[in-house]
């Protein structure tokens, strides 16, 4: 179970309580400035919040940091200040937290290297490699913070706009992560912008609105209406191999 009740930053983001039973690929949408930052940062501890943010039996708030650590993972939405290191280097720091020797973890890392195509990148300066390539490395150093197996205290992922920056094959492989993730009993919460992504492969949605919740439950609620409402883009409803897409055809008044 994974329960935000009352979850609250004064100013920026109004209570909200929400309640998940099952692990569960969360879409966390809304426009430009809707809060969805700060959410992702107040459940992760980072961000000084009221309310609590329960795992199970636990108040992830009250916890110290390096327990918080352990049960979740955060991947921001932007790097200030690249670090110049070795790629491989960045990628143990991921490990670190899970107190496991580089010898338990190659197999992980392995896999997500293989996964994510990160191989030729391994010896190269982090700092010189370019957005997407960073943003690769960023999501496999937060995978293996929480990877089943690896980390088994580990029970939330949260992700700040992950797939800026990527090309559709690697947009699509980090999304496959994503459900092996969930099946492995891994909460995850995912902002994003491309609606059509969140239809396919997200299992409940949280949208946000000027730091309020403006609609939360099945996926079946990011409709046109939403989209016009919330959005204010006018779009048309398609339908391809039986499943719903959106095109934007404009902006409302």
């Amino acid at each position: 179970m994974f329960e935000l009740d009352g979850l609250a930053v004064p100013a920026r983001l109004a209570p909200l309580s929400l309640r998940w039973e099952q692990p569960a690929l969360v879409a966390l949408v809304g426009p430009n400035g809707s809060g969805k930052s700060t959410l992702l940062h107040a459940i992760s501890g980072l961000l000084p919040a009221q309310g609590s943010v329960r795992i199970g039996q636990r108040d992830l708030l009250r916890l110290p940091i390096h327990e918080q650590a352990q049960l979740r993972a955060m991947l921001p939405q932007r790097l200030a200040h690249p670090m110049p290191v070795p790629v491989h280097e960045v990628l143990d720091l991921g490990i670190s937290v899970c107190g496991r020797s580089l010898h338990h973890a190659t197999p992980y890392r392995d896999n997500l290297v293989t996964r994510l195509d990160l191989w030729p990148l391994l010896a190269r300066d982090f700092s010189a490699l370019s957005g997407g390539e960073q943003q690769r490395v960023l999501i496999a150093k937060t995978l293996l913070q929480i990877w089943p197996g690896l980390n088994p205290t580990a029970r939330l992922l949260l992700l700040d706009e992950p797939l800026a920056g990527l090309d559709w094959h690697h947009q699509l492989q980090l999304l496959s992560l994503l459900r092996e993730l969930v099946q492995g009993g891994i909460h995850v919460i995912c902002a994003l912008h491309d609606f059509n992504l969140a239809l396919g492969h997200a299992d409940a949605l949280v949208c946000l609105q000027q730091g309020q919740l403006a609609r939360a439950g099945e996926m079946s609620l990011l409709d046109d209406a939403l989209l016009a409402e919330v959005f204010k883009v006018q779009s048309i409803k398609l339908q391809a191999n039986g499943r719903q897409l959106y095109l934007p055809i404009g902006v409302t008044d």
